[in-house]
């Protein structure tokens, strides 16, 4: 066990040269504005949008970004009920805003996950009162121990738990409203902004800033000066999400337990929970897994996606469109044996 933990020790002093965040001193997180943006619009006056990305050049003249997609929330509002899953994120702030300047009704729902960063808790608690705040069922580390086996790419059972599972219910008039952007991810560049769940029959999607690029989200931001989570203020940091997510690389993960060490050490717990009763090949104690989980993952679910034509997702817990190419996730024990597979091949390869 004491070798387990010192390979495991050793692997992070090598890894994370340039850390994606550092210790930050404790400051109210109402509003921070990304860079220099801070000196525009402090007037008071309505913000003019004339010189930012916000104003698109088409061949049919200019076009104003914000007042057509509050036009378009008016339109839609006038037949439909409006709710947002707010997650506490740039795209989630600007989506809210929006809203409010639409002055159309709706309602706000997050859904906390047990693993989220303490600083965007804070951020929703003290900018987002109205946001209706959900507590999971189940925590993450209680999941990892009744699944039997780690969250990876090919077994998202946390996204299917904590994310995708709660969307705001199902109606002919009701709206799940989402910052969801085509320029997030590869993956996304395929959405559209009004989309039909396909796990969920009978749950319609929204996405309002759906063509909006990163440039476009922080000028707004800026011009309106909507107070958003100070996470995005530190170095590396372009997006938030669960601490230890199995879609991020190990880097992230290892600056992630550096910076919040309360979460290594609950993963670590839920490990060696897991390991009870259990007989793993290649798992002895919680510090293998752990090491296989920041270090090992990635490589084993390529592997295995390469191997079965599955798809790894690229950081999409949206990825209900149920496309004809396209495998929404496989089962734990499949995911177990098709993962101990690719171990055992390696292992005879050395």
């Amino acid at each position: 066990m004491q070798n387990a933990e010192n390979l495991l020790c050793e692997r992070r002093k090598n890894a994370c040269q340039g850390e994606l965040v550092s210790s930050p001193e404790v400051v109210s997180s109402s509003m921070r504005l990304k860079g220099d943006m801070m000196d525009a619009g402090m007037t008071g006056q309505a913000p003019d949008y004339t010189s930012t990305s916000l104003v698109e050049h088409t061949i049919f003249g200019r076009e104003d970004i914000v007042d057509k997609a509050i036009r378009e929330l008016r339109a839609g509002a006038k037949g439909n009920q409006y709710c947002l899953r707010f997650s506490g994120g740039k795209d989630s702030v600007v989506v809210k805003h929006l809203l409010d300047l639409a002055k159309v009704p709706y309602c706000a729902k997050f859904s906390r996950t047990s693993v989220d960063p303490p600083e965007l808790l804070q951020f929703i608690h003290e900018q987002h009162p109205d946001v209706h705040v959900e507590p999971p069922r189940i925590s993450m580390y209680q999941l990892i121990i009744k699944k039997g086996f780690p969250p990876t790419r090919i077994c998202r059972y946390c996204c299917q738990e904590f994310k995708e599972r709660n969307v705001c219910g199902r109606g002919r008039d009701l709206l799940t409203l989402t910052g969801v952007r085509k320029a997030e991810s590869p993956k996304r560049k395929s959405r559209a902004k009004y989309e039909t769940c396909q796990s969920d029959k009978g749950v319609e999607f929204y996405h309002p800033i759906i063509h909006w690029t990163d440039e476009q989200v922080w000028d707004f931001i800026a011009a309106e000066h909507i107070p958003y989570c100070r996470l995005y203020d530190e170095d590396g940091i372009d997006r938030i999400g669960c601490v230890g997510c199995p879609l991020a690389s190990s880097e992230k993960i290892v600056a992630e337990f550096k910076r919040w060490p309360h979460f290594e050490k609950a993963y670590l717990w839920a490990f060696e929970r897991m390991l009870e009763g259990r007989h793993f090949d290649k798992w002895k104690t919680k510090y293998d897994v752990m090491d296989w989980y920041i270090y090992g993952a990635e490589a084993s679910c390529k592997a295995v996606a390469d191997a079965n034509q599955l798809d790894l997702f690229h950081a999409d817990y949206f990825g209900q469109l149920g496309l004809a190419n396209e495998e929404t996730s496989v089962g734990v024990a499949s995911s177990r044996r098709l993962i101990e597979d690719v171990l055992a091949a390696n292992q005879n390869l050395n």
